[in-house]
């Protein structure tokens, strides 16, 4: 019986460690895994329309013609946290492109939000949509934090994932292709 209890719990403990910050729904019923609950590749991007942290108005669709990165992060996330050097280093290589890098910002508590943003240096634009029934997280329903999207000039999204991996050569690829097509 302790074994089981033992391999139980270590199997807990790896599928939080691995799926990143993810909010337990144990006792829900879905298609598709909890991180993949927004909008899909080859979709249009639903618009985003908010207030940043500064309180000044902005829309994802103010973008349209750039390759846009949407990142979604919590303060009380690890994995969101770690991510904030590797898009700082985005916002330097691809800054005097045709890029931005725009965050959403899932925490209830803006003083929280706002002291990451500050103690890490971030200084692109951020909605914040921490309450629940937020028109942002009922367009995006993200399931694990942080969700990454790249989108296209034309608003498509090309690139979806909870973590890093390849987004930077998806965003030279879309880079190029808005270059070619001038």
């Amino acid at each position: 019986m302790r074994r089981l209890a033992g391999l139980t719990a270590l199997l807990l403990g790896l599928a939080l460690v691995t799926s990143g910050c993810t909010k337990l729904n144990l006792f829900k019923r879905t298609d598709r895994p909890a991180q993949f609950n927004g909008p899909g590749v080859g979709s249009l991007a639903p618009d985003i329309e908010g207030e940043d942290f500064e309180g000044r108005r902005f829309r994802l669709s103010d973008y349209r013609g750039k390759v846009v990165v949407v990142s979604f992060w919590a303060s009380w996330c690890k994995p969101c946290r770690d991510l904030i050097p590797h898009e700082q280093a985005l916002v330097q290589r691809f800054g005097d492109k045709k890029f931005a890098l725009l965050g959403v910002n899932m925490d209830e508590d803006r003083a929280a939000a706002m002291s990451v943003m500050a103690s890490y240096g971030v200084t692109w634009r951020n909605w914040q949509t921490g309450r629940e029934g937020s028109s942002i997280k009922q367009q995006w329903p993200v399931g694990a934090l942080p969700t990454l999207y790249v989108i296209d000039v034309n608003g498509i999204i090309r690139y979806t994932r909870n973590s890093a991996y390849q987004m930077e050569n998806t965003i030279d690829t879309l880079l190029a292709e808005s270059e070619t097509r001038r």
